[in-house]
């Protein structure tokens, strides 16, 4: 499966909107990051791929383990899946883009999602098109999960 570019809008089950925020306020003031991959089969919830955080300074960066990378995106290319979108949180800012998310989004073709599971007192999930010198909000839409094959972290069920 390939992809022109980034969709109009991303919609995401609940289950796997609540698994990101719940991700991100677990690991505390460290960023999380990962890929969501996606089926042709648009009726198929994305498949979340965690990847660890190599970052020497992890509370306010991320850069992704490159074999975990690697390994994700054998999987994709395996299950038939295209990168949908990377993911990666924001501790103790809101969802919103820094300048280093801009500088560092190598595939344009791929939403940025941002978790913030703290802004404003309450967690925040964003979704983005960035480009090396602005971001652009996506519309995204949490939707009750109603395939009863449910969201998946690397081809397993959650």
């Amino acid at each position: 499966m390939s992809r022109a570019g980034p969709p109009a809008s991303i919609s995401l089950p609940q289950a796997l909107a609540q698994r990101l925020i719940d991700t991100a306020r677990g690991a505390g003031d460290y960023e999380i990051c990962g890929f969501l991959g996606q089926s042709d089969d648009a009726s198929q919830p994305p498949s979340l791929y965690p990847v660890g955080n190599l970052a020497c300074s992890p509370h306010y960066r991320f850069d992704m383990d490159p074999v975990e990378q690697i390994a994700a995106f054998k999987t994709m290319r395996q299950r038939g899946e295209a990168l949908l979108a990377i993911y990666h949180s924001h501790p103790d800012a809101p969802a919103e883009p820094s300048s280093f998310d801009l500088a560092g989004h190598s595939y344009p073709e791929a939403i940025a999602l941002i978790i913030s599971p703290s802004a404003l007192g309450r967690a925040q999930l964003r979704a983005w098109v960035l480009d090396a010198q602005r971001a652009t909000p996506l519309p995204l839409h949490i939707e009750p999960l109603d395939d009863k094959r449910g969201p998946t972290i690397a081809g397993k069920l959650l």
